[in-house]
């Protein structure tokens, strides 16, 4: 006698792929890449290279916490929007929507 184990993808396994090009209402591009390198360009054309992570918040979801100009903690990427502190993501205060490129 042996043991079937099943398992199947949930439908929000989309949800926290981070991977793309997304840009804000102000005009700043993101492109966070595979291997956790990223490209932050400013519309002043100046492009910063940087790194990003998946992290976990209090309730146990899935975020992206992008560095900038040395600190890991500069912007947070939750649920389409973008942050500038944690706990503005954690109140979901002041965040700003994100629009991925196709």
């Amino acid at each position: 006698m042996g043991i079937l184990l099943l398992t199947g993808c949930d439908n929000n396994e989309k949800e926290h792929d981070f991977v793309g090009i997304f840009t804000t209402a102000n005009g700043i591009k993101f492109e966070l890449r595979p291997d956790s390198t990223s490209i932050i360009t400013f519309k002043d054309s100046m492009i910063y290279e940087s790194s990003w992570k998946i992290s976990k918040d209090r309730n146990n979801e899935t975020y992206a916490n992008i560095e900038f100009a040395g600190y890991q903690n500069y912007y947070y990427l939750k649920n389409g929007k973008l942050y500038r502190s944690i706990r503005e993501m954690n109140h979901d205060a002041l965040g700003e929507e994100v629009k991925y490129l196709e």
